[in-house]
């Protein structure tokens, strides 16, 4: 069985972010391929509807399709947003969102939300207790309701991450490594 994940970065990051560095390593330690990708926007705003970052999750998926029986979409941030829009039209194998910016203060994302509570697939979201730009409660809220929705908050993290990142990086891949069986 081959196993493989898409991975999405953070808003302005590329294929080198460090954190899709680190999911490279941790799931190649389970037998899963990463590829991670550069969103064609990266360094500018958004394309309309997301239509190019979409696009771009659709290539690398259909490509490690070609390859790998089951295939996961996992992203960063603003790539976890775009991995849950796309999961929630075409869902994958599995699902995992690290940081996810759902309800920034004084901005509410109802799309965001609607798209993560249709997801279809095993989804995991890995987010840290001090996350503005995630509130737990949010997400809690939403994972309540789904039975295929795993929340794992990790205590005292914000959106960033910081010295919490190796955890959450462990976590997806050990989720992953469960997940695509």
């Amino acid at each position: 069985m081959t196993r493989a994940a898409v991975l999405a970065p953070g808003y302005g990051g590329s294929a080198t972010q460090p954190i899709l560095r680190s999911l490279t390593k941790a799931l190649a330690a389970y037998n899963i391929d990463a590829l991670p990708i550069t969103f064609r926007t990266s360094g500018r705003r958004p394309s309309r509807d997301y239509a190019d970052e979409l696009a771009d999750l659709r290539t690398a998926r259909d490509e490690l399709r070609r390859s790998h029986h089951l295939v996961a979409l996992v992203g960063r941030s603003f790539g976890g947003r775009m991995c849950a829009f796309l999961a929630e039209q075409e869902p994958p194998d599995a699902l995992a969102i690290v940081g996810h910016p759902i309800a920034p203060p004084g901005r509410p994302r109802p799309r965001d939300e609607s798209a993560l509570a249709a997801t279809r697939c095993r989804t995991l979201v890995v987010q840290g207790s001090e996350d503005e730009l995630g509130p737990v409660a949010v997400l809690e809220r939403i994972a309540g309701q789904s039975p295929l929705i795993d929340l794992i908050v990790i205590a005292g993290a914000g959106h960033e991450l910081g010295s919490h990142e190796r955890e959450a990086v462990e976590h997806v891949a050990r989720w992953l490594d469960a997940a695509l069986r």
